[in-house]
């Protein structure tokens, strides 16, 4: 078994986990914005009409001008952030280890003579896995080397991370610096 692309693929489902994470924080994100974006137009819109020739008319109409302002505040953050643009950075960077991860399965047996262009791609592969997801917590990291121990040869529950040897499957908070489980005794 080639040690190397083992590696490889624990890289690649790591960088997955990641980038699952962050298209879910961003998709949490949007999908506010949206529902935000439809639904306060047309409630306040209500509560206007409601309010017309009212005592509560001018207040209505003060509310309405400070969510206005707030919804495009909150779009303006959204395009300053480039919201979008790592959406898709994170689909396409997700996608790429995903593919990377079935092809190491595939290449696991082979020797290095024969995998220097699989290399060569995932030396280009984790540049931008740096520029995307280079600076995640500890927390999160630990997490999706769990992740990645459960997932590294698929229909076999043997794998032990290799500092502590604990069982990824039995998860028990714990010292470990490289899955935050509790090491085997």
């Amino acid at each position: 078994m080639n040690e190397r692309v083992v590696q490889t693929r624990t890289d690649a489902l790591v960088a997955e986990y990641i980038y699952s994470k962050k298209l879910n924080r961003i998709g949490v994100f949007t999908t506010c914005i949206s529902l935000l974006t439809i639904i306060v137009p047309v409630m306040l819109s209500a509560a206007l009409l409601v309010a017309k020739n009212s005592t509560y008319e001018n207040l209505m109409n003060m509310l309405s001008i400070f969510t206005a302002a707030a919804l495009l505040s909150l779009s303006i953050l959204a395009l300053i952030l480039r919201i979008d643009q790592k959406r898709e950075s994170y689909l396409i960077g997700r996608r790429s280890n995903i593919y990377v991860g079935n092809e190491s399965l595939k290449l696991i047996n082979d020797d290095d003579s024969k995998l220097a262009w699989f290399y060569n791609y995932l030396v280009e592969m984790d540049s931008k896995d740096q520029e995307n997801i280079g600076n995640v917590s500890s927390s999160l990291k630990k997490e999706a080397y769990r992740y990645s121990l459960k997932k590294l040869f698929p229909g076999q529950n043997h794998v032990v991370c290799s500092i502590c040897k604990a069982s990824p499957f039995i998860f028990k908070k714990g010292i470990c610096q490289v899955c935050g489980n509790t090491p085997k005794e």
